[in-house]
């Protein structure tokens, strides 16, 4: 993922995570120190998810390129 990406998926993460009556907003109030604390844990899982998919997407194209040229 690229920080464009990276910065955008945040932008979403954040506006759920501050959306007055919201699920989160519900759950967990709306503390400034929770939403720092959220917002590290929204990196931390984005950043895991993009190496996840990066990985899934190499193991594919190397059983791709196995099919392919044996």
């Amino acid at each position: 993922m690229n920080r464009l990406d990276y910065a955008q998926l945040m932008e979403e993460v954040e506006k759920e995570l501050t959306m007055p009556g919201g699920n989160f907003d519900a759950l967990y109030g709306h503390d400034p120190k929770m939403l720092e604390q959220a917002r590290f844990i929204t990196a931390v899982a984005l950043t895991a998810t993009d190496r996840l998919y990066a990985r899934l997407t190499k193991m594919d194209f190397d059983l791709r390129e196995q099919d392919e040229h044996g």
